[in-house]
């Protein structure tokens, strides 16, 4: 990469986005790249973004789903969160020698325990657990089933009881505030440059990109633009028409979490969770320092921007928590409740690599995964910018790609069924005993329809058909426009 400063202050490098993505990339391009220019644009009170709201799990098994193993796409993105997995800790290492913060390590447990509890629907949390198991098998990874009465920490009501647990050795988590500071840091010392502004706009002439426009109108000049800027990123690209129906929509997956003070100042040695379900990464409580906990979290997929926590979701979470995990936590202080926005791209799989506007790149469409994959896309992205070839196991989720059709249409509506009927357990409902089976039967024929009238050769992901199915006619009938300009601009 050379350089490219001129007297007009022209920037070489300008990073859209100060989350984690963002933030990492930024410092890789500034570490290979000592003579570029590099500036990141982003407010620091980071609205919407995904990061300050993440538990920050590094799971690479916790995480699977026996529908994703059941999808090439989805084998490929867990193999990649295991390649991401054996970065981390020179990647926390290099941070650390930046300088301590003073609020702690970034590194907050080693190891990870994932129940499986009386909660939710058997057939997905069974078949949920069954896969993490084998995925663990599958890659030798170190990893014991223990004794439920074994696991620390954990009191939570007999009807919530856990029947199973699994010790995942090495798959921890980090502190998202502390790493935050610690990237901060590390840009500043690589000679990078924080801009406390958002861009609202994209600038390219003749296929090549020119730079960016903040919100106060002013016009930032760059020879390479990277877009990191989460579920923001679909404005950023969407005021470049060309790319609108070349690079998947990207979304809102919403998640409500709470930092709590615990009762007695106690918590646990390692995360705990329960397997993904409910539309959600599952119920998780991470470690943090001094007695202080991170439990979370939900996940709705919005078609728009919603950048605050409803009752009903905070008092979900809790319940879940006091009665799943703890009951002591119900005496608890909360000490702030946050909401986060996970970019979620309209076929669940990451946009990741160069566009068709020379020196426009992108980094987005990551939904859960994002921090955790972040050294990994982060070196990917700048070895594509430095004239390398990078991943090749990341080429298929390069930004300009036709929808990925991971699973059929029957796969995801009985996805859809079986996640939309967990949530009803998680809640917990109680219904006459023949109920839970007419509700499946009755839920599968709404989809259905919906499916249909949405594209004949697409159906979205279990949790984007939930969103689609509650919002407004005029949106279904904006998303039936929409893929039918993608098929024909791909075909």
């Amino acid at each position: 990469m050379s350089k490219t400063v001129d007297a007009a202050g022209k920037t070489d490098v300008i990073v859209v986005g100060n989350g984690v993505l963002g933030l990492t990339v930024g410092v890789e391009i500034a570490r290979t790249n000592p003579d570029a220019r590099v500036t990141l644009v982003g407010k620091p009170a980071r609205k919407y973004g995904a990061t300050p709201a993440a538990g920050a799990m590094l799971g690479a098994f916790g995480e699977v789903t026996a529908h994703a193993l059941a999808s090439e796409h989805g084998r490929k993105k867990h193999a990649l969160a295991i390649q991401a997995q054996r970065l981390w800790p020179e990647w926390i290492e290099s941070l650390e020698a930046t300088g301590s913060a003073e609020d702690g390590k970034i590194r907050t447990s080693d190891d990870t325990v994932v129940l499986l509890n009386t909660v939710g629907h058997s057939a997905l949390d069974d078949a949920n657990f069954a896969a993490v198991l084998t995925a663990l098998k599958e890659a030798n990874a170190p990893h014991a089933e223990i004794d439920v009465d074994a696991v620390d920490w954990i009191d939570p009501d007999p009807n919530s009881r856990p029947l199973r647990a699994l010790h995942i050795e090495g798959e921890g988590s980090v502190d998202s505030g502390i790493l935050l500071q610690a990237l901060e840091r590390a840009f500043a010392q690589a000679g990078g440059v924080i801009q406390p502004v958002d861009a609202t706009e994209l600038k390219a002439s003749k296929g090549r990109i020119e730079g960016v426009v903040t919100e106060a109108g002013d016009f930032l000049p760059a020879g390479q633009v990277v877009v990191a800027a989460g579920a923001r990123s679909q404005h950023l690209t969407s005021t470049l028409p060309g790319l609108a129906h070349r690079i998947p929509r990207i979304y809102d997956g919403v998640g409500v979490s709470a930092l709590i003070d615990t009762w007695d100042g106690s918590g646990p040695s390692t995360v705990l969770r329960t397997s993904n379900r409910a539309f959600a990464c599952g119920l998780h409580l991470v470690p943090r320092a001094g007695g202080n906990v991170y439990i979370g979290a939900t996940n709705a997929v919005c078609l728009e921007p919603r950048g605050e926590a409803s009752i009903e979701e905070v008092i979900f979470l809790f319940n879940c928590a006091t009665h799943q995990l703890h009951r002591g936590l119900n005496g608890s202080a909360v000490r702030k409740v946050q909401v986060g926005s996970r970019p979620a791209s309209i076929d669940g799989f990451p946009l990741i690599g160069g566009t068709s506007v020379e020196g426009l790149w992108m980094l987005s469409g990551t939904y859960r995964d994002g921090l955790h994959l972040s050294p990994l896309i982060a070196r990917h992205v700048v070895s594509l910018m430095n004239g390398g070839e990078g991943l090749s196991e990341l080429h298929e989720f390069r930004p300009e790609r036709e929808l990925i059709s991971a699973w059929s249409r029957e796969e995801i509506l009985q996805d859809v069924v079986r996640h939309t009927m967990a949530t009803g357990y998680e809640f917990p409902w109680r219904l006459p005993l023949e109920w839970p089976h007419m509700m499946e039967s009755f839920l599968k024929g709404p989809f259905t329809e919906l499916a249909e009238r949405l594209s004949d050769t697409y159906t979205p992901p279990a949790d984007l058909m939930t969103a689609i199915m509650f919002s407004e006619p005029e949106e279904q009938k904006e998303l039936i426009a929409y893929y039918r300009k993608v098929y024909q601009e791909w075909h």
